[in-house]
C-alpha cells in the first residue's frame, strides 16, 4: 500500500466532498430545470447527505422522465450522497445506470461520472489501487468534453489517487491538467486549489524555489476567490518551503500569517483532501506536516520523512488530536524502519495503529496497516508483517459489502462505448454522403444553367465547378473508404472485428470450413495488476500470435470483444488438421510475453465446430465453438475441445438440472441426513455429520450428480447457506430437549468458503438460530483453504473467534502442506475414506493413516476416520489412538428422526447405568 497519509473520511468531511464533486459534475454538462434543482439542493445541504438523499428523492421521477444531463446530474448526486453515508450497494445502482446511459446515448461525462464515482467508492473503502484503476478509465473520457468542470474535477481525483498510490510524476502530471482545465474556466479558486496540490509534490521532488512561487501564486488567486482557508494554506506552504530555503525570518513571518487569518478549527479526522480542497485542507502546519511526511516516505527519504513526523507529533500532541498523533506516529515509525531501527519502528508504528483502531475499525486503518505490512516486508521482518497481514485481510472482509465488478466487466463496457461509438461515426458518414448527394446536384444545376446562358465565360465557371465537383466526390470516397474500415475492424488490435466475422461467413455458405472460438483466461486479474493499457498492449500481442497461426493454416482471426477472439479456417472434416490447428494455437501461448518491464504466463481456451458438419448456419456454428470452448474454462493452462453432440447434451442437462435444483430449493425438497460420530474412547456417540440429500419426487438424486454442477453455477452458495442453517437449528433442538450437546460436522463447499459474504453469513446464522457455536463444526476441504492461503488463514481465525470447531475434511487427497497445516486454527483432521478402506490389506497405507493420526496429535488435533464398515479396521484405528470413527459399522445417514432415536437411547442408557 502506498505509503502516504490520507485523512479518513467521517461523514461530515465526505459530505463536503459529495457537496463540490456533485455540483463540479453538474455545472459540466449545461444542466436542464431538474438539474438546477439538483444543485440548488447541493449547495445548501451538501454538509449533511441524509438531507439531500430526502430532498432528492421527489425529483426522482422528473429526472428519469428528463432523461439526458437531468439524468446524469441527479444519478451523479444521488449516488455520493449514498457513498458519504455508508449505503454502496445503493451508490452501486446510481454507478450502473451511469454506465448505461452513458453507453445508450454516447455520452462521455456520463461513463466518467460512472468511473470516478466508482473510483470514490474504492477509495472511501480504503482499496486506493483499484480506485487509481477506474480514475484512469476516466481521464480519456474527459479530454474531448467541452466543459472544463467535469474535466478539472477527474483529473483533481486522479492527482489525489496517484499522489495515494506513490506516483508522484503522475500526480504532478494530473494536477498541472487540472490547473489548466481551472484556468480555461476562469475560476481562481480551483487554480489556487490544484496549485496548492502541487506544492508539497514540488517540495519532494525538491524543488523548492519552484514550490516557493506557487505558494505565493496560491495566496495570490486564493484572495481573488475571497477563500481564507486557501489563503491560510499558501502561507502555511510558504512557510514550509521558505524554511527548506533557509529564509527562517521569512517563514516566521508566513506562519505569523496564516496564523491571524479566522477560520474553524477542523479536526484531523475531518480534513478534506485536494478532491475538493475544503475548509481544513492544508490550512494549519500539523496537515501540511503530516502530508509531507508521507510523500517523503513515498520517495524513499526516510530521514526527512522522520523529522517532519516528529514535528507533527509535537504540533498534535499540543492540540491533543489522538488522530493526528496516530498518524505521525505511524509515518515516524515507517521512516525507522526505512533508515534501520527496526525495532523502535515497529514500536512507534504499532502505538499509531492502536491509537486508531481505538477510534475505529474502517477503511483507513485498513490503508494504514496495508502500508505497515508493505514496509516489514521490504525490512524482511515476515513475523511480523505475517500477524499483520492477517489483521489487514480480516479487517478487509469486515468491510467487504459486496462482491466487486471485475475488470473484464469494464472493459466490455469500454468496447460496448466504443462500438456506440462507431454507430455515430457510421450515422456521421450517412450524413455526408446524402449532403455530398445534394452539393453535386445544386452543382450540376447550376453548371446546366450557366451553360445556357453564357457559353464563353461559362465554360470558365463550369470547369471550376467541374473540379470542385471532382475534389468533393474524391474526398467523400476517402471518408466513405475510412469509416467503411472503422466499421469492420477492431480498433485496440487491428483485426477484423464481429460484424466482418459474419459477413465472410455469409460468403461461405457452400463452403466446409471450421469456427475456432478462443478466450484469454483470468483477464481481469492480469489488468487488474498493470492497468487497462498494458491490458491493451497485451491483447495486440496476443492478437499477432494467434494470426501469425491462424496465417499460416490458411485462416482469418477476429476480435469479438474484450478477450474473446475468434477464427475462420477452411477445411473438410479432416480431424488431424483441427487437431494440428488447436495444438499450434495453444503452443504459441506457452511463451511469456514481456509486457512493463515483467514477464506475463497467459493461458487461452479454445472450442472449435465445423460447418456444415455440426450445424448448417453460421450463427449455430459460432455458438457451437462458444460451447466448446466453455468446456476448457475449468481446466489449468492451455487447453481446447472440439464439439460433439456428447457436449450439446451434456449442456441441456446441466441447464436442466440447475433448473431443477433451484426449483428444488424453492418447494423445500432438499433434505438433512445425519450420520453418527462414534468416540472410540467410550463408545458413545458424540456427534453426526450432516449430509445434504435431494428427493426429487420418488426418488433420491446421488449428491455426485447435483453437488459438483452446484458448485460450478454457484448454486451452491444458496444451498450451503440452506444446510448450515439447518444443522444449527437441528443443533440446537437436541440440545434444548435435554439430549446433550453433540457435535454436528457441516460441510463447506470450495466456492461457499471463498465468497465475500461467508464470515456475515454464518455470523448471522449462529445469531438467528440461538445456537451454541460450540456445538457446530465447520469441515472445510484442503483445497478450499490452498487456494489462497493467506486470505484463509485470516477467515479461519475468524471462525474460530465466533466459537465453531474447525476441521479438514478428505484429508491426504489435497495438497496441504505441513507449514499451512501448523498456522491453520484446527481442531480436527478427517481422514478419507480411500486409505480407510484400505485399511490391514495394505501396508504403505496402513502406514500412513498411522503416521497421519501420530502427526494430528502432535499438532495437538484430533482424528476422525471416515468410512469405517468393518470391526477389524476399527480395532486398528482404536489401536493407533483414533480419536472417531464414522462409517457404516455403527450409523448409516438417515433422517434427523433416527439420530434424534439414537440420543435418546444413548442418554437412557446412561441414565439406567447411573
Amino acid at each position: 500500500m502506498p505509503a502516504s497519509w490520507r485523512p479518513m473520511w467521517t461523514a461530515p468531511a465526505a459530505a463536503r466532498v459529495l457537496a463540490a464533486w456533485a455540483v463540479a459534475w453538474g455545472c459540466s454538462a449545461w444542466a436542464g430545470p431538474i438539474g438546477d434543482q439538483v444543485l440548488a439542493i447541493e449547495a445548501e445541504h451538501g454538509g449533511t447527505p441524509g438531507q439531500v438523499i430526502e430532498l432528492l428523492r421527489p425529483l426522482e421521477a422528473q429526472a428519469r422522465a428528463s432523461q439526458g444531463d437531468d439524468l446524469r446530474i441527479f444519478l451523479a448526486a444521488w449516488g455520493y450522497a449514498h457513498a458519504a453515508t455508508d449505503k454502496p450497494a445503493m451508490a452501486d445502482a446510481a454507478i450502473e445506470e451511469l454506465t448505461d446511459l452513458g453507453e445508450r446515448t454516447g455520452n462521455a461525462a456520463a461513463l466518467a461520472s460512472a468511473y470516478a464515482l466508482k473510483a470514490t467508492s474504492l477509495q472511501v473503502a480504503g482499496q486506493v489501487r483499484a480506485a487509481f484503476g477506474w480514475i484512469e478509465s476516466a481521464v480519456p473520457l474527459v479530454k474531448d468534453v467541452r466543459g472544463v468542470d467535469l474535466r478539472y474535477w477527474v483529473y483533481m481525483t486522479a492527482g489525489d489517487l496517484a499522489q495515494a498510490n506513490g506516483q508522484v510524476d503522475e500526480a504532478i502530471r494530473s494536477f498541472e491538467d487540472a490547473v489548466a482545465a481551472a484556468r480555461e474556466g476562469r475560476n481562481d479558486r480551483r487554480e489556487s486549489q490544484a496549485l496548492l496540490a502541487l506544492v508539497p509534490l514540488r517540495i519532494v521532488r525538491g524543488e523548492v524555489a519552484k514550490a516557493l512561487g506557487v505558494s505565493m501564486r496560491v495566496r495570490e488567486l486564493a484572495q481573488r476567490a475571497h477563500d481564507r482557508s486557501l489563503v491560510a494554506a499558501g502561507w502555511v506552504m510558504e512557510a514550509l518551503t521558505a524554511e527548506a530555503l533557509g529564509d527562517l525570518p521569512r517563514a516566521a513571518r508566513a506562519r505569523q500569517e496564516a496564523e491571524a487569518i479566522p477560520r474553524p478549527q477542523v479536526p484531523a479526522s475531518e480534513v478534506v483532501n485536494s478532491q475538493a480542497g475544503g475548509e481544513g485542507w492544508l490550512s494549519t502546519e500539523l496537515d501540511a506536516l503530516l502530508s509531507l511526511s508521507a510523500l517523503h516516505l513515498s520517495v524513499g527519504n526516510f530521514s526527512a520523512a522522520r523529522d517532519l513526523a516528529l514535528r507533527a507529533n509535537e504540533q498534535a500532541r499540543a492540540r491533543r488530536d489522538d488522530y493526528a498523533i496516530g498518524h505521525a506516529l505511524i509515518n515516524q515509525g515507517l521512516a525507522d524502519l526505512g533508515i534501520g531501527r527496526v525495532q523502535a519502528g515497529m514500536k512507534s508504528a504499532s502505538t499509531g495503529l492502536a491509537m486508531l483502531e481505538q477510534r475505529a475499525r474502517d477503511a483507513e486503518l485498513l490503508v494504514q496497516l496495508n502500508r505497515y505490512v508493505a514496509a516489514l516486508e521490504r525490512r524482511g521482518e515476515t513475523s511480523e508483517s505475517w500477524v499483520r497481514l492477517r489483521e489487514s485481510l480480516l479487517l478487509e472482509t469486515e468491510l467487504s459489502r459486496r462482491d466487486r465488478l471485475s475488470t473484464l466487466i469494464a472493459l466490455q463496457r469500454e468496447s460496448s462505448y466504443q462500438q456506440r461509438q462507431r454507430q455515430m461515426e457510421q450515422l456521421q458518414h450517412d450524413n455526408a454522403l446524402q449532403a455530398a448527394e445534394i452539393r453535386r446536384r445544386a452543382i450540376e444545376r447550376t453548371l446546366v444553367l450557366l451553360l445556357a446562358g453564357a457559353m464563353g465565360a461559362g465554360g470558365i465557371v463550369a470547369w471550376r465547378l467541374y473540379l470542385r465537383s471532382r475534389e468533393s466526390n474524391r474526398r467523400l470516397a476517402e471518408t466513405n473508404q475510412s469509416l467503411e474500415h472503422a466499421s469492420l475492424h477492431d480498433p485496440v488490435t487491428g483485426l477484423f472485428n464481429r460484424r466482418a466475422m459474419e459477413v465472410h461467413t455469409e460468403a461461405l455458405v457452400n463452403e466446409h470450413y471450421c469456427c475456432v472460438s478462443l478466450s484469454v483466461k483470468q483477464f481481469g486479474n492480469i489488468v487488474g495488476s498493470v492497468g487497462h493499457q498494458l491490458g491493451d498492449l497485451l491483447l495486440c500481442q496476443i492478437a499477432t500470435r494467434l494470426n501469425q497461426v491462424v496465417g499460416r493454416h490458411g485462416g482469418r482471426l477476429y476480435r469479438i470483444d474484450g478477450v474473446t477472439f475468434g477464427a475462420i479456417v477452411r477445411m473438410t472434416d479432416d480431424e488431424l488438421s483441427l487437431k494440428q490447428l488447436l495444438e499450434a494455437l495453444a503452443l504459441a501461448m506457452e511463451a511469456p510475453f514481456e509486457i512493463g518491464n515483467q514477464d506475463l504466463v497467459v493461458s487461452i481456451g479454445l472450442g472449435a465446430a465445423q460447418y456444415p458438419k455440426d450445424a448448417n448456419t453460421a450463427l449455430e456454428v459460432a455458438r457451437l465453438a462458444e460451447l466448446a470452448k466453455l468446456q476448457t474454462h475449468a481446466e489449468p493452462g492451455n487447453t481446447h475441445v472440439v464439439y460433439d453432440v456428447r457436449i450439446g447434451e451434456s449442456h441441456r442437462d446441466k441447464l436442466h438440472m440447475e433448473a431443477r435444483m433451484v426449483k428444488a430449493l424453492e418447494h423445500r425438497e432438499f433434505e438433512l441426513f445425519y450420520q453418527g460420530l462414534r468416540d472410540v474412547r467410550d463408545d458413545r456417540f458424540c456427534g453426526f455429520e450432516a449430509l445434504l440429500r435431494w428427493r426429487d419426487g420418488s426418488k433420491m438424486v446421488s449428491p455426485a450428480t447435483f453437488i459438483p454442477l452446484a458448485e460450478e453455477t454457484g448454486l451452491i452458495v444458496r444451498i450451503g447457506t440452506w444446510v448450515l442453517r439447518q444443522a444449527c437449528t437441528q443443533a440446537k433442538a437436541w440440545a434444548d430437549a435435554g439430549l446433550g450437546s453433540p457435535k454436528v460436522a457441516v460441510n463447506i463447499s470450495p466456492r461457499q468458503f471463498s465468497h465475500p459474504d461467508f464470515l456475515a453469513t454464518v455470523r448471522d446464522t449462529l445469531r438467528e438460530t440461538g445456537v451454541n457455536p460450540a456445538q457446530i463444526e465447520l469441515e472445510i476441504t484442503e483445497t478450499s483453504v490452498m487456494n489462497d492461503a493467506e486470505s484463509s488463514i485470516a477467515v479461519l481465525h475468524a471462525l474460530r473467534e465466533m466459537g465453531l470447531q474447525l476441521a479438514i475434511d478428505d484429508f491426504g487427497t489435497g495438497y496441504a502442506s505441513l507449514s499451512y497445516l501448523r498456522r491453520f486454527p484446527l481442531n480436527r483432521l478427517k481422514i478419507d475414506r480411500s486409505f480407510v478402506n484400505q485399511l490391514g490389506s495394505d501396508g504403505n497405507g496402513d502406514a500412513i493413516v498411522r503416521t497421519v493420526i501420530e502427526l494430528a496429535h502432535c499438532l495437538g488435533l484430533s482424528v476422525t476416520a471416515e468410512g469405517v464398515e468393518t470391526a477389524d479396521q476399527e480395532a486398528l484405528l482404536r489401536g493407533w489412538s483414533c480419536d472417531v470413527v464414522q462409517g457404516f459399522l455403527h450409523s448409516r445417514p438417515g433422517p434427523a428422526e433416527g439420530a434424534t432415536q439414537l440420543l435418546r437411547d444413548q442418554t437412557a442408557l446412561t441414565s439406567a447405568l447411573i
